[in-house]
């Protein structure tokens, strides 16, 4: 709009009083006011540039009453789009003579006549609109308080009419939403003047309170507090209904203790406040789920004693803390003390589910329910009574349970955890001492761990407690340890045994856990080398070639004239136990080819395998590792030769070799457990008859036809296995991001009834948490757009499905964006961590990238949102939005249709609202501005103004301006006649 100079204005703002004054001098009607003002102010010039509004009340208000000619000037300037309501609004807030009750009357009856009508016509009137009406509400509440300061001193019937007007419009205000919504958007405004609303509030509660003569009606009261409560929740809350049966919490632990069982408690306390706030959940029912889901797990283990120990220990040891944390973050305190009111209501939901509670105690031989309190009571979450009084709950369950006979553990669960936890720590404070005094002790404790069960008990301990790790560490400077005493002249046979044992126990430690859980990237050690040249990890095989570059021709020819002989020792070598693991490759591709030529016998193979595991069976997984790529490589017919040689290793041992060599019993189980899992990997079929080996493998079977298969079993459970955890992250491994993903969405697709729909995106959800930052880019960046823009998936685009294709990705944005702030884990450290026993996260920090490089005042339009400190969007995530949000632009006003991905815009809008709470507006912050108000236009009875108001960050000024924007035109529509 083309600003006018300061003498164009005061000779226009002088024509207009002059023309105010004919008029009423001569009573002119208001049709004739509205002919003769167009002599002064031409076709789309606003009076508001000349205060015309302002002129006409100043006249109106002249004597003792209000000249309701002039007035009906007004009323036809208004009605005429001569002057804004924003105007009229402002200048009547500014009448302070309130001695003259009849001029205040008459403005109040003004305002009465068009208030329900008040919206703006011009995108000047936005922005003022806000600051009109808290003026008008300071204004009609200082005319309630000086009405009530005279009452009944003066005229008490004149005073009570213009209380009850004042308390009618005001009531009506506060009821109307878009005007409340625009006195919010004030508040943010301008904090000051609101602040001075709050002070009339208090003035005239107090007020009324001492003045007993007057009765205040029951609806000022309300007006008054839910003007001083303008909480964006108070003003418009959501209708937002939480779903009745929640599935992510079991799957998403499954996924958690399965694909990244040392995760900090930290990382995983996140997840859970994330799942809490997307699901709308209060945080009784987040824990109630949350111990439900690790019962269902536990149960699901108990027939497998590592996965049984490993359910325990984070069920028993890891959740309470988890608890206890989520409890100092964001609990309620009990009056009487410290414990969470939440907790406490959570196990009383718990109690209600007694078949999964009876069935979990018989196979854990345990009150489960009771172990998990007494975790809580020592940390101070619940109290002893409250204790004492669950116990009641369930004892006279407990005593009627029959118990079953154990399948996984032997005896009670927590007496298990009793005893591994010092036994952990004694471990650990051992493999920190001197080695020189205590190999002998060490190695003694290492064959007792692998002996019996303690290990696989051991482990799981180590992992919840998060001092995996560090064991692991100490074992690898004891291996070193015991590399350097074998590799001296004339070194004892028990050395060479004791490298070889921690050797077997690092490698299967990393099998089960893989090596980026539990080894530094650039270790250099010499197992850590070895691992990353020639171990296989999940189903991915080194090269055979490359594992063979390794050797030393010289020292294999070596290795293969000593091993020929009869007498083979390992003091006549001169070869150190290291090059002996490094060649024997080597070794074993000879004696292989020999054999095929037909140069050797299969005795001569057997005795030579023999010899290998006798001296040290850390040899034989080196030579299995080989044998086993081999196999993986080579052509069908080719494969039974090493894969006999594999089995020889595995033939049981005679009782000389039980009796002769030192700790060979224990070594040897060991071992076999180490190349069954690689054997079983490459080859299946060999070991179904076998005891079941929890380790991920390529299948034969199609990979989609697998992926549907386990699909299947998931959804007619209703939870996540134990299995399908393991199958489901070998076929992202081996499908990649984008087949994984799209194949889940168009199994979540199949679905017609919105309780399935519902259950498969929060298994989904779960199941992308494998990987969730990439699976989050593979949908938004290639998932979502094929729905968009494909003909043919276009078709899937209908309801219930395309809200729920809609809830996904909003679910998925907001898990990302979590995992993305909270992952604290380093992904290279050039020192081992092994000084102190204490894990703490360095919090990474990062710069917040320039969202708007074309502006200097970018950080004025964009802020982070009132996300909390640290919370950002990072890469891949803030890249990946801005490429799903140029695609929304294309297509919400495609030829001006309301077409299926109109409505799929809306949703996720919606849920990115309803989901997100503080985090929206950080999600929402590159969203291009035209995309909301074309959204109003096509769907104008979908959105009410609590979503508008939670699209914009309304800590910035061009957040505010949006939502004015937005407000009104949504007002526009609602008025706009059918």
């Amino acid at each position: 709009m083309v600003k006018m100079d300061a003498s164009k204005i005061t000779s226009k703002t002088s024509s207009l009083k002059a023309l105010i004054l004919k008029a009423w001098r001569e009573r002119w009607t208001d049709i004739q006011w509205g002919i003769n003002i167009k002599t002064i102010l031409p076709r789309g010039v606003s009076g508001d540039l000349y205060n015309l509004a302002d002129c006409i009340l100043q006249q109106a208000m002249v004597g003792c009453g209000a000249n309701q000619l002039v007035i009906s000037y007004l009323k036809h300037s208004l009605a005429s789009h001569l002057v804004s309501y924003a105007a009229v609004l402002q200048r009547i807030s500014k009448f302070d003579a309130f001695h003259k009750p009849h001029c205040i009357l008459s403005l109040l009856e003004f305002l009465e006549s068009f208030l329900d009508s008040i919206t703006c016509r011009g995108k000047m009137e936005e922005e003022i609109l806000a600051y009109a009406v808290s003026s008008i509400i300071l204004w009609l509440l200082q005319v309630y308080h000086y009405s009530l300061s005279k009452y009944p001193s003066s005229n008490p019937i004149q005073s009570q009419e213009l209380l009850e007007k004042s308390t009618s419009l005001l009531n009506s205000i506060v009821h109307t939403d878009f005007l409340l919504a625009m006195f919010y958007l004030a508040k943010q405004n301008d904090p000051d003047e609101y602040s001075e609303v709050t002070k009339k509030c208090q003035e005239i509660t107090a007020f009324m309170m001492m003045n007993t003569q007057f009765k205040a009606p029951v609806t000022i009261h309300e007006t008054l507090q839910k003007l001083c409560n303008m909480d964006i929740d108070k003003v418009a809350p959501l209708n937002t209904r939480p779903e009745p049966v929640t599935h992510i919490l079991q799957a998403l632990v499954a996924i958690n203790v399965v694909g990244n069982p040392n995760a900090e408690m930290q990382q995983l306390a996140n997840q859970l406040v994330m799942i809490q706030r997307i699901k709308g959940y209060p945080l009784s029912r987040l824990y109630c789920e949350l111990i439900r889901a690790c019962f269902i797990s536990l149960n699901d283990s108990s027939k497998d004693a590592s996965r049984q120990a490993l359910w325990a220990a984070f069920t028993f040891l890891k959740i309470p803390q988890v608890i206890h944390y989520v409890h100092s973050s964001c609990g309620t305190n009990n009056k009487e003390g410290d414990s969470s009111v939440e907790v406490v209501e959570a196990f009383e939901k718990l109690l209600q589910a007694t078949p999964l509670l009876d069935i979990v105690d018989a196979k854990n031989s345990c009150n489960s329910l009771i172990s998990l309190l007494e975790a809580l009571v020592k940390l101070n979450v619940v109290s002893d009574t409250q204790l004492a009084y669950f116990n009641q709950k369930r004892e006279t369950k407990d005593i009627k349970l029959q118990k079953l006979e154990p399948t996984g553990l032997q005896g009670s669960v927590p007496s298990f955890l009793v005893r591994a936890e010092p036994t952990l720590a004694g471990i650990l404070k051992t493999m920190g001492g001197d080695f020189h005094k205590t190999h002998d002790s060490l190695l003694s404790m290492l064959c007792q761990l692998v002996g019996g069960t303690t290990l696989d008990t051991i482990l799981p301990v180590a992992t919840v407690e998060g001092k995996l790790k560090l064991f692991v560490s100490r074992l690898i400077k004891f291996n070193e340890f015991a590399l350097l005493s074998a590799s001296e002249k004339g070194a004892s046979q028990s050395k060479v045994y004791t490298f070889d044992i921690s050797f077997l126990i690092l490698c299967s430690i990393v099998q089960d856990y893989g090596p980026e859980a539990v080894l530094d990237e650039n270790g250099d050690s010499f197992f850590e080398q070895w691992v990353r040249d020639c171990m296989p990890h999940k189903g991915v095989h080194k090269s055979p070639e490359q594992i063979l570059q390794k050797c030393d021709p010289q020292k294999v020819d070596m290795f293969i004239h000593h091993l020929s002989t009869l007498d083979f020792d390992f003091k006549n070598t001169n070869i150190k136990p290291h090059d002996l693991c490094t060649n024997v490759s080597g070794v074993i591709k000879e004696i292989l080819f020999a054999w095929e030529q037909g140069s050797v016998s299969a005795a001569d193979v057997k005795r030579m395998l023999d010899s290998l595991r006798q001296k040290m069976t850390c040899l034989a997984v080196c030579a299995s590792v080989w044998l086993c790529s081999y196999i993986n490589v080579v052509h069908q017919d080719a494969y039974l030769k090493p894969l006999n040689m594999v089995q020889q290793f595995l033939i049981p041992p005679t009782e000389g070799e039980l009796t002769q060599i030192d700790n060979f019993k224990e070594r040897f189980i060991l071992m076999c457990q180490i190349i069954r899992k690689m054997q079983y990997d490459i080859h299946p079929t060999s070991l179904a008859k076998t005891k079941s080996i929890s380790f991920t493998h390529i299948s034969r079977q199609p990979m989609l036809e697998q992926l549907q298969t386990v699909w299947e079993d998931i959804s007619s459970r209703g939870y996540l296995h134990i299995d399908a955890t393991h199958i489901i992250e070998n076929l992202l491994n081996t499908g990649g991001h984008i087949w994984f993903v799209t194949n889940l969405v168009k199994e979540t697709l199949k679905f017609r009834y919105q309780e399935d729909l519902d259950r498969s995106v929060d298994i989904v959800l779960a199941l992308f948490h494998l990987d969730i930052e990439k699976c989050t880019e593979a949908l938004l960046l290639h998932v979502l757009p094929q729905y968009l823009y494909n003909s043919k998936l276009c078709e899937e685009l209908v309801e219930p499905q395309s809200a729920i294709l809609a809830k996904l990705s909003v679910y998925c944005i907001y898990a990302a964006l979590e995992h993305s702030n909270s992952n604290k884990v380093h992904t290279s450290r050039k020192r081992r961590h092994d000084d102190s026993e204490d894990l703490d996260p360095l919090c990474s920090s990062s710069k917040v990238r320039r969202l708007n490089d074309s502006s200097v005042d970018a950080s004025i339009y964009y802020s982070q949102g009132q996300s909390g400190p640290g919370v950002v969007l990072k890469e891949p995530l803030l890249s990946s939005l801005e490429s799903l949000y140029k695609t929304f632009s294309q297509l919400v006003a495609k030829h001006g249709d309301v077409t299926p991905q109109t409505h799929f815009i809306f949703d996720f809008l919606l849920y990115m609202v309803q989901c997100g709470q503080d985090r929206t507006q950080l999600v929402l912050q590159k969203m291009p501005s035209e995309i909301v108000p074309t959204l109003i236009k096509a769907l104008p009875d979908n959105f009410n103004i609590g979503l508008i108001l939670r699209l914009y960050d309304l800590s910035t000024p061009y957040g505010r301006k949006d939502t004015a924007r937005d407000l009104c035109l949504l007002r526009n529509m609602r008025l706009r006649p059918d």
